[in-house]
């Protein structure tokens, strides 16, 4: 080979003794044939404590000539590593535009300029002293001819200690993250693993911490990099959102850009989760949470409940402020995007803008206000243990509508708070919170947004407040892979095999089973338990129809009604449990016991509830390209990683694996270079907008009118000053908290478990008799319904 496509040569080479040297891992390498691969050999040497360059005297330096500038400098880095020191550039000197001269230094030449000795407002102490005025350097400059930089000047004299190996590759010069460690933690980042636990992985590949050329603060360093690099963030997000969309063509998204080009709000949902809103889109959820991203812009996600009574994310978007307009613009889009299809019912925690939005844009949807929120602000704007409880009883009792009026009215008088404005705006609001007024509608089993609360607890296992939106999306995504993986899980669990019969009513039973899934059918079978002891007391012939007069043995005085036709394919009751439930009731099991009836109707089981409810809708998911590109990565890797074990313990294995990869490296590098049909930048912006910018940081709701921090309150009595441990109200007032908090008691472990959100209390509560609770408690209350009631028997056309 010429000397000229030498990237880094000796100008004579009489010195026989430095033509070989010895390497740690025991190879001997020749300078000619070490520097005719200057890349590759640079990356050896940063692996490998090479003796080649302890022994190199100043006058070999000399000798050596550079095809440029950074060669030069990672060749002088390297002989400072091991010699104790480090390195930077210093001067250099051009004529024109081309730079003829360059110089290197040691990293302790140099003095600090005496401004940092005399800082009047310093807040921290300051930094150790690194500048001494050493004289070690190194001087190129470039031959006019060749273009080649000879070394013209070199000195190795410190005036300062020299550090071991072990610490100079600790100074800042020498710790550097390659590209293939980069990567590597781009890709474990996007799995939810931090940078600590990422560092302690490579130094267990590496072979322990001091084997690995960088710290964590590096690997922060190199992310924040990242950051800076890849432009807006806001349009980074959207740039996502549109790589996405190509991969999954049912995606939707919409953002809002303000007059200065500010990124406003963003909603976004995915194709399986409008298949989940087609499914069970009839029952939403939806509440606002905070701190998920770097600026602090409030999360809120639509939520519901599948046929595993596990919640699913219908839609999330991410928004400026909670006004009014906001929300009706979101309720607009989650129409838009769901095909024009409108809930039925919709549960919130109060909040007044997203009521006037929900009449605005969905005026025919039932909205139910949240009843754990309800206790809370009975407890804090009334503070009487006595009211809460009596409130609690108006809410969830199953009285008629004078009934409860008159205990409504009796309970203000009796504490006196006819003029309270929280109470008056309450009765004017019965209709969305007092069962009375919500019977027969269907919520699905949600009576609280505890299972809001339980996914805002899950996504903030998978998204941090640092996370800018581009990050915030990726680990979103995650989260719902995660939640979606549990549904996927319980549907195998009903296909795998059939549960064991328990009842005496084994064939209605069966029926039960081949048609629920499993979670709904283990709450189903204690309704077939209590259908044993009701019994249809009288049977009434209307010519189409029946009404059956039904009473639990042995409790004279209860009774219910339930229509049905003759042929038993249709069938309603007074207690009116399948349509706030979903599910047939004893009562009308008892019906169908009597008729000899040995499969539960069609009529009689919601579709929602079934497990081939989804069968009907093709679940489009999409793969997401970047997951395609992760699972290829760690494939090669595992391949690779086998290579590198075999081909470390041979030379010439290891020469030829070397050449392969190095061949395949420039191969895809060049094809790639001259590849321009993936633009760096991706798709084009829509609608021909300029980029969209990075949003301000948002003050959450309760905070200051400059982003303050929220004033604590006690959660028993509301005053400041203490806390619900210290509350000295706390004996008074603890069986009211304790009602509000069982309300909704959650489990998280089981939560991350299953996400069954709403874990439905199973207390009795013997003061009244409630038909509109969570779906276990109305599963499981003997108590259901009244006595002798009046409500008027439905008929079949109703």
């Amino acid at each position: 080979m010429e000397s000229d496509e030498y990237d880094f040569q000796e100008d004579e080479t009489e010195h026989d003794h430095h033509a070989e040297a010895d390497v740690d891992n025991g190879m001997r390498l020749n300078w000619k044939t070490v520097w005719t691969a200057p890349e590759e050999c640079l990356t050896i040497m940063r692996k490998t404590s090479f003796t080649l360059l302890i022994h190199l005297s100043e006058e070999d330096v000399l000798r050596f000539n550079f095809a440029n500038v950074d060669i030069a400098f990672e060749f002088y880095q390297q002989y400072a590593k091991h010699h104790g020191s480090g390195a930077r550039r210093s001067r250099s000197e051009k004529r024109g535009e081309v730079r003829i001269r360059q110089e290197f230094v040691c990293h302790r030449q140099g003095f600090r300029s005496p401004k940092f000795y005399s800082m009047p407002n310093r807040q921290k102490r300051p930094r150790a002293e690194t500048r001494c005025g050493c004289p070690a350097r190194m001087l190129l400059r470039m031959d006019d001819e060749s273009g080649r930089w000879h070394v013209v000047y070199f000195s190795n004299a410190h005036n300062h200690h020299v550090l071991e190996l072990r610490f100079s590759s600790m100074l800042p010069g020498h710790r550097k993250m390659s590209e293939a460690d980069i990567e590597q933690m781009n890709d474990m980042r996007k799995g939810g693993i931090g940078v600590s636990r990422i560092h302690g992985f490579m130094a267990s590949l590496a072979g322990g911490y001091h084997n690995v050329p960088y710290t964590t603060r590096d690997m922060h360093n190199v992310n924040a990099k990242q950051r800076r690099e890849g432009g807006l963030d806001a349009e980074s997000c959207l740039r996502y959102l549109r790589e996405c969309k190509t991969n999954d063509p049912a995606l939707y998204y919409k953002e809002v850009v303000d007059g200065e080009g500010v990124l406003q709000h963003l909603f976004w949902c995915d194709g399986t989760s409008q298949i989940d809103y087609q499914v069970f889109g009839d029952v939403v959820a939806f509440d606002a949470t905070y701190k998920k991203n770097v600026y602090l812009s409030p999360l809120v996600v639509f939520s519901g409940v599948n046929h595993h009574n596990q919640t699913v994310v219908f839609a999330a978007a991410l928004v400026a402020d909670e006004k009014e307009e906001t929300y009706v613009w979101l309720l607009q889009q989650l129409q838009t995007s769901m095909k024009g299809k409108a809930p039925v019912s919709i549960i919130t925690d109060g909040d007044r803008q997203m009521k006037s939005a929900i009449e605005q844009v969905f005026p025919e949807a039932h909205h139910r206000l949240c009843a754990w929120h309800l206790l809370r602000n009975a407890t804090s704007n009334i503070g009487k243990p006595k009211f809460t409880r009596m409130f609690r009883d108006c809410m969830l009792g199953d009285y008629e509508v004078r009934t409860f009026q008159r205990k409504w009215f009796e309970m203000v008088e009796k504490f006196g708070v006819v003029d309270k404005r929280w109470v008056q705006d309450m009765y004017e609001r019965r209709h969305s919170w007092a069962t009375t007024h919500i019977r027969g509608k269907f919520f699905a089993g949600f009576r609280t947004t505890s299972r809001c609360e339980g996914l805002h607890a899950v996504i903030s296992r998978y998204v941090k407040s640092r996370y800018s939106y581009t990050e915030f999306l990726h680990h979103f995504h995650r989260c719902l892979m995660f939640v979606r993986a549990k549904e996927v899980e319980d549907d195998f669990e009903c296909a795998k095999g059939d549960p064991v019969m328990s009842t005496n009513l084994k064939q209605l039973e069966r029926s039960a089973a081949d048609n629920y899934t499993r979670t709904i059918f283990y709450l189903f079978v204690p309704i077939l338990d209590r259908a044993c002891a009701m019994r249809v007391v009288d049977s009434e012939d209307n010519g189409s129809y029946f009404i059956h007069t039904v009473s639990r043995y042995g409790t004279p005085g209860k009774d219910w009604r339930v229509v049905a036709t003759s042929d038993m394919r249709e069938a309603r009751c007074t207690c009116i449990r399948i349509e706030c439930f979903g599910v047939t009731c004893e009562h009308i099991i008892a019906v169908l016991v009597l008729n000899n009836v040995h499969e539960i109707p069609r009529s009689l089981i919601l579709s929602r509830r079934t497990k081939d409810t989804k069968l009907v809708a093709v679940q489009s998911m999409g793969v997401i390209w970047d997951s395609v590109q992760l699972t290829q990565h760690w494939c090669l890797m595992d391949w690779y990683r086998k290579v590198c074990k075999i081909a470390c313990h041979s030379t010439e294995k290891f020469q030829f694996a070397r050449d392969i990869a190095m061949l395949m490296l420039n191969h895809f590098e060049n094809e790639d270079a001259g590849d321009t049909s993936f633009p760096p930048e991706g798709p084009p912006t829509e609608g021909g907008r300029g980029l969209a910018r990075n949003p301000p940081r948002r003050n959450t709701k309760g905070n200051g009118a400059h982003g303050g921090k929220k004033t604590q309150r006690c959660r028993l009595c509301r005053e400041v000053g203490h806390n619900r441990t210290t509350c000295p109200d706390r004996r008074t007032m603890e069986s009211s908290g304790t009602v509000a908090d069982d309300m909704d008691l959650m489990d998280i472990d089981k939560l991350y478990d299953n996400l069954s959100g709403d874990l439905y209390a199973t207390a009795e509560i013997p003061s009244f008799q409630c038909s509109d609770s969570d779906t276990q408690a109305g599963f499981a209350n003997s108590d259901f319904a009244g006595t002798n009631t009046s409500v008027p028997v439905m008929s079949l056309a109703d």
